[in-house]
């Protein structure tokens, strides 16, 4: 088969869980003996360490730079150019590489005319993977006008300008995409995008995945000088609920006396909420209790998390997935989890896991001392992720969904 894979971001100028799949899918059907091309945005293009491989184009506009004092200039000089470049790009590639499928992954950032057209062109074989809530949002060019401006250097022209845009967009008919071909990554988001009342005639769940050979493979080594290691892996924002992380071994140290445990949190983000877990930590007292590292590169993880003993997955908003849940699961860890969004697909309360609730950072205490304090619990509940992780949430599998899916399509 011809797959042409259409996208905003493909790494490695993306690190996001999203993206990282449709790589990795489309990397998985190229093994599998498929023709695969990656039309995607020239975000970061000029940053890349080493030639992409000839089946990845990067030639698409993004409808906003991201960070670029030019967007407001750019709404009225060049938006309409950068989207017909886009429209004509993808018409020249169906026609000339003849595709026998358009599997269309992430389209934040990029105008909704892009897939609307791949639907006009191959109506009944425009395939999308629907890992995020895209579809759903306003343009960037909205949100831009919508939001009050960040300096004073941007600030007059933006408000002088405001009125004029936000009445060109308004006036401007948005495409309407079918949306009649969609695979979901949980059954949560199949039934999120059915309460928002984007309905998918032929929406089904094909489960997100891992590839958990790497964490599969390879001794454990936790609990140095008898220490039990705590691990956190994600972006540092407040949705990501970090905080509730600090909060829980706080409460453990002052409450309950633990002094035998170090919290790991690995990541970056926001650099306000950043400083506020700095501030929370200093108020009280949990400087050698608790370790920053920077976000890791992705061949480095397994190792990490072969020298924890407890995962923490700490989000407070509804997650459309949970990748990190399956590499901690697949690497053997105690998984203590939040079951928000399509992570609850994914969490069994006192099988593979202990759940506490979102944000309480009292019942995640309650979970990490029970953790803490049995070995044998962390072992019963650390095989039982790993079967979880190997037997529902590998990436083989994802890949045979998929290609199977597109095959019924076509034959």
């Amino acid at each position: 088969m011809r797959i042409l894979f259409l996208t905003n971001f493909y790494p490695p100028a993306s690190r996001g869980g999203y993206e990282q799949w449709c790589q990795e899918v489309g990397d998985g059907l190229r093994a599998r003996g498929h023709e695969v091309s990656i039309l995607t945005s020239a975000h970061e293009r000029g940053n890349l360490k080493s030639p992409d491989p000839h089946w990845v184009r990067r030639e698409l506009r993004l409808e906003m730079e991201l960070a670029s004092l030019k967007n407001a200039v750019w709404f009225f000089t060049r938006r309409k150019k950068r989207e017909q470049e886009n429209l004509t790009l993808l018409r020249e590639t169906v026609r000339d590489w003849n595709p026998d499928i358009i599997l269309i992954w992430g389209m934040w950032n990029l105008p909704r005319s892009l897939p609307a057209l791949a639907e006009s062109l191959m109506p009944e074989r425009t395939v999308y993977y629907m890992g995020d809530y895209w579809p759903t949002l306003p343009s960037q060019y909205e949100n831009y006008w919508n939001a009050s401006p960040r300096s004073l250097i941007t600030g007059l022209p933006k408000l002088l300008l405001k009125p004029i845009a936000r009445g060109i967009l308004s006036r401007e008919e948005k495409p309407r995409l079918r949306l009649r071909r969609v695979l979901f990554p949980s059954i949560f988001m199949r039934n999120e995008f059915e309460k928002l009342g984007v309905v998918s005639t032929e929406g089904r769940v094909v489960y997100g995945a891992v590839d958990t050979t790497p964490y599969l493979a390879g001794e454990r080594t936790p609990g140095a000088n008898k220490v039990v290691s705590l691990l956190f892996i994600g972006r540092l924002t407040h949705e990501k609920g970090v905080h509730t992380a600090i909060e829980a071994v706080a409460r453990l140290v002052s409450k309950h006396g633990i002094s035998n445990a170090n919290l790991t949190i690995v990541g970056d983000g926001d650099p306000h909420y950043i400083d506020s877990l700095h501030k929370m930590i200093a108020r009280d007292s949990l400087a050698s209790f608790v370790t920053f590292l920077p976000a890791q590169p992705k061949d480095t993880l397994p190792a990490l998390y072969r020298q924890s003993d407890i995962f923490l997955f700490t989000s407070i908003w509804q997650e459309p997935f949970g990748r990190v849940i399956v590499e901690a699961m697949a690497s053997g860890l105690a998984v203590v989890g939040a079951p928000v969004g399509g992570a609850a697909e994914m969490l069994v309360h006192e099988e593979n896991s202990l759940v506490f609730t979102a944000e309480d950072s009292t019942s995640l205490a309650m979970a990490l001392q029970r953790l803490i304090e049995s070995p044998d619990l962390r072992a019963t509940l650390g095989t039982a992720g790993r079967k979880t992780a190997r037997s529902k949430f590998d990436l083989q599998r994802m890949i045979e969904e998929i290609e199977g899916y597109i095959r019924s399509l076509i034959h």
